[in-house]
C-alpha cells in the first residue's frame, strides 16, 4: 500500500499522544480512512505527502483527546493488568533530555527528532510560519542540552550534592527535578568543569537536539488495516468523537484544527506518557524516568505560566541558569536577527546602601567588593576576631528575568537573604549562607499573571548591608478598546477656569 513506508511514524506519533496502544491503532486507521477519502487535498509528491498525513494524524489526535463522550471502563470493572510489550513500548517514548522544554517546543522537537520532519515541514504541520518554527527548534535543542548536560554531571557523580539524587533509582524526571539539576550545575563550580568536559565533544547548542536517532515503533499493520476499513466502512451510522468526520481544509490542503483548539492543543503538546508504570533507567543506574504513572503529574507537562529556560548567555562562558517563574523570552523573528535570539524585557540596577549606583564588574574579571557588605556575625568564643564576612552584589538582564550574583569574601560566612517589593516579582532562592569565596546565583523572574499593565519599577533588596538591585520592566501590554466603542470625549465647559501657568 502506498502509505506503508509512512505507518510506523505514524503510530509511534498517534501512541506518544494517546498513550494507549488500542486508541493509536483506531487513530492510525482513521488517518488512512481520511487520506484515501481527501486523495484530492494530498500533495502529488511523496515527500510533500509524509507532512500532509502527519498533519493528518494530529487533527485525530486532536479530535480525540477531549472528546465528551469518550467511552471509558464500565463502573465496577477493574482494569486490566497491563501488558509488558506496550510498557515496554511505551517506555521507548520517553525523552528525559526534553524534560526542560515548553509544550510546544516539545511537540516540535518530536516532529523534527523522532520523525526526521525538516523545519518547513513541522511548521506544515504545526500550522505555523517557517521562521518561527526555526525559532522554535533552536530554542528547544538549547534546553535538550542544558538537561543532557546536568545528566551528564549527575552521572559523573563527582558532586556530594548531585551525589543525593544518585541514591533514589526511581526518580521523576519531571519539571522541577530538572530546574534543580540545572540549576546546581549552574551553581557548582565543579559541576561546571565536569559538564564542560562532559559536552567537549557535542555541537553547538542550539544546533542540534540529540546526537541519536529517537526509537520509532513498528505499526501493528493488520489491526490498522482493519481499523481503516471499519472507519471507512462506517459512514454516517457511528455517532460520537469516533465517528470518520471530516476536517475542514485550509487552501494548501491541510486540515485546520478542530473546534476548541486551544484546549485541545494543550492537552495534546502537555500529553506525556502516563498509561501504566513504565521505568526507563537514564545515565545508568542514577537516573530513572517514571515514563508512565498512574495519578501522576504528566512528565514535561508545562502550564501557561510555565518557564522555559534560556538558552546561551550574551558574552558569557558558561550557559545561563535557570529563568525562574514568567514567560519565556520572545525570539526575534524580523530579518537581520538570527532565530532565537533573545529580547531584553528589563532593565536592571544595583544601587549600595549609601544611595549611590554599584558598577558592574568588567568582563573577565572579579567583580569589586561592593558597599554590600555586612558582619556576618561575631566570632567563636576564644578564637581570634577574623575579617568580618561581605557580600558583593552584582545583577544583569537575561530575557524577562534578572541574574543576580552574590558572592561572599572576609573571614566568616555570610548568611544572606533577599526580598521583592512587588508581588509579581518570584526569586529562586530566598536566602543562605555563602562560605568566603563562595558565590551563588539568584534568578529573579516574573509572574506574568500577576504582572501590572505597562511601564513598572521594583526593588530587591539584599542583606545583610541593604543592596537594592533597581528593576524596570514594559509589563503587560495596554489592551486598547475599539474605537467603535470609545464615547466622545466630554466638551469643554465655557465656564471652565483657564489653566494657571506652570512654574518656571
Amino acid at each position: 500500500m502506498k502509505y506503508d513506508p509512512h505507518l510506523d511514524g505514524l503510530f509511534t506519533y498517534c501512541l506518544s499522544v494517546l498513550c494507549e496502544h488500542d486508541a493509536a491503532t483506531a487513530a492510525l486507521g482513521e488517518v488512512l480512512a481520511l487520506a484515501e477519502k481527501r486523495a484530492d487535498r494530498a500533495p502529488a509528491d511523496e515527500e510533500s505527502r509524509r507532512p500532509w498525513l502527519y498533519a493528518l494524524a494530529r487533527w485525530a489526535c486532536l479530535r480525540r483527546l477531549v472528546a465528551p463522550d469518550a467511552p471509558g471502563p464500565a463502573a465496577g470493572d477493574a482494569p486490566a493488568p497491563p501488558d509488558p510489550r506496550r510498557r515496554a513500548e511505551l517506555a521507548l517514548l520517553a525523552w528525559p533530555e526534553a524534560a526542560g522544554t515548553t509544550a510546544e517546543q516539545r511537540e516540535a522537537l518530536e516532529l523534527a527528532v523522532r520523525h526526521g520532519l525538516t523545519a518547513s515541514e513541522v511548521a506544515a504541520v504545526l500550522g505555523v510560519e517557517g521562521d518561527a518554527a526555526r525559532a522554535l527548534l533552536s530554542s528547544a535543542a538549547c534546553e535538550v542540552e542544558r538537561t543532557r548536560t546536568a545528566l551528564a554531571v549527575v552521572e559523573a557523580g563527582r558532586c556530594p550534592v548531585v551525589a543525593r539524587f544518585a541514591g533514589d533509582t526511581q526518580v521523576l524526571l519531571g519539571a522541577a527535578l530538572r530546574r534543580e539539576l540545572v540549576r546546581h550545575v549552574d551553581d557548582c563550580a565543579d559541576c561546571r568543569r565536569t559538564a564542560e568536559r562532559a559536552t567537549a565533544g557535542e555541537p553547538w547548542p542550539g544546533t542540534a537536539a540529540s546526537s541519536a536517532p529517537l526509537p520509532v515503533l513498528e505499526a501493528p499493520r493488520a489491526d490498522a488495516y482493519a481499523a481503516m476499513l471499519s472507519a471507512a466502512g462506517t459512514g454516517g451510522r457511528q455517532r460520537g468523537a469516533h465517528a470518520p468526520a471530516v476536517p475542514r481544509f485550509d487552501r494548501r490542503g491541510y486540515p485546520v484544527d478542530p473546534k476548541d483548539r486551544t484546549a485541545r492543543r494543550g492537552r495534546l503538546r502537555s500529553r506525556a506518557v502516563t498509561t501504566a508504570v513504565v521505568v526507563t533507567v537514564v545515565a545508568a543506574p542514577v537516573l530513572a524516568l517514571w515514563a508512565a504513572w498512574h495519578g501522576a503529574p504528566e512528565t514535561g507537562e508545562s502550564r501557561p505560566d510555565a518557564a522555559a529556560v534560556s538558552a546561551k548567555e550574551t558574552g558569557a562562558a558558561r550557559e545561563r541558569p535557570y529563568r525562574g517563574p514568567g514567560p519565556a523570552p520572545r525570539p526575534v523573528g524580523s530579518s537581520g536577527s538570527a532565530p532565537g535570539r533573545l529580547v531584553t524585557e528589563v532593565s536592571v540596577a544595583v544601587i549600595g546602601p549609601d544611595g549611590r549606583p554599584v558598577p558592574p564588574p568588567q568582563a573577565g574579571s572579579a567583580a569589586p567588593p561592593s558597599p554590600a557588605g555586612g558582619d556576618a556575625g561575631p566570632p567563636a568564643p576564644g578564637a581570634p576576631a577574623p575579617a568580618p564576612g561581605r557580600l558583593t552584589v552584582s545583577a544583569q538582564p537575561s530575557g524577562t528575568a534578572t541574574i543576580v550574583t552574590l558572592t561572599a569574601s572576609g573571614g566568616q560566612a555570610v548568611v544572606w537573604s533577599m526580598t521583592a517589593d512587588a508581588p509579581w516579582l518570584r526569586l529562586s532562592k530566598p536566602g543562605g549562607v555563602l562560605q568566603p569565596g563562595q558565590t551563588t546565583t539568584v534568578v529573579v523572574g516574573i509572574d506574568a499573571e500577576r504582572e501590572p499593565v505597562g511601564p513598572w519599577r521594583a526593588r530587591v533588596v539584599i542583606a545583610p548591608g541593604g543592596t537594592t538591585v533597581t528593576i524596570e520592566g514594559r509589563g503587560r501590554p495596554v489592551v486598547s478598546t475599539p474605537a467603535a466603542t470609545q464615547s466622545p470625549p466630554p466638551p469643554a465647559s465655557p465656564t471652565a477656569a483657564p489653566p494657571s501657568p506652570s512654574a518656571g
